[in-house]
């Protein structure tokens, strides 16, 4: 394979590189880092989120001014992930999991579960996947065996 081809292939949309842009993201939320977070997102005005228990943001100031204010007031944040399952269709990525969420705000704990679906799209110029769709809403009673999700 020329160095092009090896150039193009790796530019490609694959569910390999869209799991690892999902675990970036959850590894930048961990890190309560606003300029890595903010640069995970693609710059559009089809950006949604829908935090738990929040109202849905739609577009990118308002979805980006959310996450500045809870990376501001969050003291520290840890995800176990589980049952994560990703699809690509062409330049799209769909990836859902459940997220089990430890943080502290201010001196209070709290712990919960989530089912989220995040969406990326794939920037072939850059090579890379954007999420401009995260929707995360809390588990009635968390339990594994319930099942897989759905896709």
């Amino acid at each position: 394979m020329s160095e092009k081809s090896a150039t193009r292939a790796a530019r490609q949309p694959r569910v390999e590189t869209l799991l690892q842009a999902n675990a970036r993201f959850y590894e930048v939320f961990q890190t309560l880092d606003y300029p890595a977070m903010e640069a995970l997102w693609e710059k559009s005005e089809r950006v949604f989120c829908v935090h738990p228990g929040w109202q849905a943001l739609r577009g990118w100031y308002p979805v980006l001014d959310s996450w500045k204010r809870i990376i501001a007031n969050t003291a520290s944040i840890a995800f176990e992930l589980t049952q994560v399952s990703a699809n690509v269709d062409g330049a799209l990525g769909i990836v859902t999991l459940y997220e089990r969420i430890s943080s502290r705000v201010g001196q209070e704990r709290h712990t919960s579960g989530t089912v989220s679906t995040n969406l990326f799209a794939f920037d072939s110029e850059r090579g890379e996947w954007l999420i401009f769709h995260h929707h995360s809403a809390h588990l009635a009673a968390p339990d594994e065996e319930e099942g897989a999700l759905l896709n």
